[in-house]
């Protein structure tokens, strides 16, 4: 019999977003669920929430999610996943990688902290030329909750502090197609949004501030330096007190958008 939180984060990618059950959210995630994803609080699960992914499974009426890791905690849940179907608006398939990690309150979800490679998704759709997508875990369920360890936070959050995070050996990054973090950004600051552990296991959501560092081939080479902002969700590991491996997926997308946007407006 699987744990009360792996049930919840199973219904979540199984029952509510593969099946495309949107009644399956009654059991899965509390009224006042807020998801914060690129830069947005959806705040509210059925007149903010709901609504917007209702519209993403209604352009993707065949969307599956595949995971490939979980964590399992007494003080939050979380995975690494990939999304993938096809695009009632262009009719081709694509596939796009992602973490999301869970607070939990009266035996649901309760807050969600989210980034996936949508501009993964956006060069698959252009291209034509869906990617290839990795091995599902074996068992992602399975695994007995772990309480919350003061040894795995201290690792993690001196990790966190690091400000070269990004570009570090350790990281494994869900960034399809490149451009790579490290040249999305150099960040000047790192602000822990939320974080949670498991044993040696943790999650978290950091927003990176600094400055643009020229990986886009659309942006003029006029706005590196300029100030830049990109959101990461990772999970890492965490062996005799240091970080071992971590698993980033950032909002490559959104800080593309905001480049463009201010490229149009100095043009």
């Amino acid at each position: 019999m699987i744990s009360a939180e792996a049930r919840l984060l199973r219904g979540f990618a199984v029952d509510f977003l593969t099946s495309h059950d949107v009644a399956a959210v009654e059991w899965v995630m509390d009224p006042a669920y807020r998801l914060s994803i690129g830069g947005f609080l959806l705040d509210g699960r059925d007149d903010s929430y709901l609504p917007a992914t209702a519209a993403q499974l209604d352009q993707f009426p065949g969307l599956c999610v595949t995971v490939h890791d979980t964590i399992i905690g007494t003080a939050g849940v979380a995975m690494r996943f990939t999304e993938h179907g096809v695009s009632l608006r262009d009719g081709v398939p694509s596939t796009w990688g992602g973490v999301t990690l869970f607070q939990m309150a009266g035996g649901r979800l309760s807050h969600g902290w989210a980034e996936e490679d949508y501009l993964a998704r956006k060069r698959q759709i252009k291209s034509r030329d869906c990617d290839a997508i990795l091995p599902p875990h074996p068992c992602p369920w399975d695994a007995r909750p772990l309480p919350p360890s003061e040894e795995t936070e201290r690792a993690v959050r001196e990790w966190a502090s690091d400000t070269g995070l990004l570009a570090r050996p350790e990281v494994d990054q869900i960034a399809s197609g490149g451009p790579r973090f490290e040249d999305c950004i150099a960040p000047a600051e790192v602000t822990v949004s939320h974080l949670f552990t498991a044993g040696g296991r943790a999650a978290l959501h950091l927003v990176c501030n600094g400055s643009y560092a020229g990986g886009f081939g659309d942006i003029a080479a006029e706005l590196v330096g300029t100030p830049a902002e990109l959101r990461v969700a990772g999970m890492l590991d965490v062996a005799d007190g240091r970080v071992t491996r971590v698993q980033l997926s950032a909002d490559r997308l959104g800080l593309h958008r905001n480049l463009l946007n201010r490229q149009r407006s100095a043009g």
